[in-house]
């Protein structure tokens, strides 16, 4: 459990600025926690900004898209056009996007009560958590026969959201690029000549050894 702020495992004392920071949580939402734990990880594993979430989940909802079950794949069909998560098996939870689209939308609207940009706002943490058990009853075979228990529970799920700074990109344009590539081959010009001039006053230092040490050679 984080510090600072309860039902998050998010650190989110340690962030420098908690201004740009929205937070939004459902408690004992009525989904399965492993529909809601492979819908938490699709968004994580892209790194989605909120915007693209809400929308994902929508086309969940309306099997445009579908939601790639990586932990929990028994039994699961494979669907297509799966070179965009690289993962065929996948399923569409209609009621667990459903409700986690709802605290999505959630944090969006504590976001804009904070004054904060809806284009920049940075996904740092969805997860789901399992709830208290709802409901506990056996499950009886026949008169006599317990094959078990059937637990009910529901699932917690925890959203922190950033709003993230414009990055400022200087864009090139073609002729920059040339004067740059102009000045490369200018300045490796310069090297070159530089290194060929060095290598010729060595040769004719060396040159100038050796007719020392032949005269000497001849005088003795």
């Amino acid at each position: 459990m984080g510090k600072g702020r309860s039902g998050y495992s998010f650190p989110i004392h340690e962030l420098p600025d908690l201004t740009r920071i929205a937070l939004a949580k459902g408690y004992e939402l009525p989904i399965k926690w492993k529909h809601a734990r492979e819908i938490c990880n699709a968004i994580m594993e892209k790194g989605m900004y909120l915007h693209e979430a809400i929308d994902y989940l929508k086309a969940v909802m309306e099997q445009k898209d579908y939601v790639p079950f990586k932990r929990f794949k028994g039994n699961v069909a494979h669907r297509k056009n799966s070179y965009y998560w690289k993962w065929p098996a996948g399923r569409f939870p209609y009621k667990a996007a459903k409700y986690i689209l709802s605290v999505l939308e959630n944090a969006l609207n504590n976001a804009r009560n904070k004054g904060l940009d809806d284009k920049r706002l940075k996904i740092l943490l969805v997860a789901a958590h399992k709830s208290r058990i709802l409901r506990r009853r056996p499950d009886r075979r026949g008169p006599g026969i317990l094959r078990g228990w059937k637990v009910k529970r529901g699932t917690n799920l925890e959203v922190v959201v950033m709003e993230v700074p414009e990055e400022i990109t200087e864009e090139v344009t073609p002729t920059e690029e040339i004067e740059e590539g102009e000045e490369e081959i200018e300045e490796e010009g310069v090297e070159e000549a530089e290194e060929e001039i060095e290598e010729e006053a060595e040769e004719e230092v060396e040159e100038a050894e050796i007719e020392e040490t032949e005269e000497e050679g001849e005088e003795e």
